[in-house]
């Protein structure tokens, strides 16, 4: 639903209006479409964001200790090993290099 301009006015932040609890997801959704990725069957969404950090840790090896501090998930948690940290088809290939990306100097 949309927001009032009166609402919007008491909600907004110092730097701007507030991003909708809904944003990012929304962009996760767009920016997966405009580089033609196809799901495994999974709904694609902003948690896909943390699959996505847990999988590269997991392919540099990282250390539960490392997994625990940056997903900040419990100590000796299972968790994220076989959970979030899921094999890529192809690593040598860019999949987001088809997303186009706002540049505000309008140079390359």
């Amino acid at each position: 639903m949309p927001v009032s301009t009166e609402t919007r006015a008491k909600i907004a932040t110092k730097n701007g209006e507030r991003s909708r609890p809904r944003l990012v997801g929304e962009r996760v959704k767009y920016w997966f479409s405009k580089a033609g990725l196809v799901s495994d069957g999974r709904p694609t969404s902003s948690h896909s964001l943390h699959a996505g950090a847990a999988t590269d840790l997991g392919e540099t090896g990282a250390t539960d200790e490392e997994f625990e501090e940056a997903g900040r998930w419990a100590k000796a948690s299972p968790i994220p090993r076989t959970v979030y940290v899921r094999p890529v088809k192809d690593a040598k290939k860019d999949l987001f290099e088809k997303v186009p990306v706002h540049n505000p100097m309008g140079t390359a």
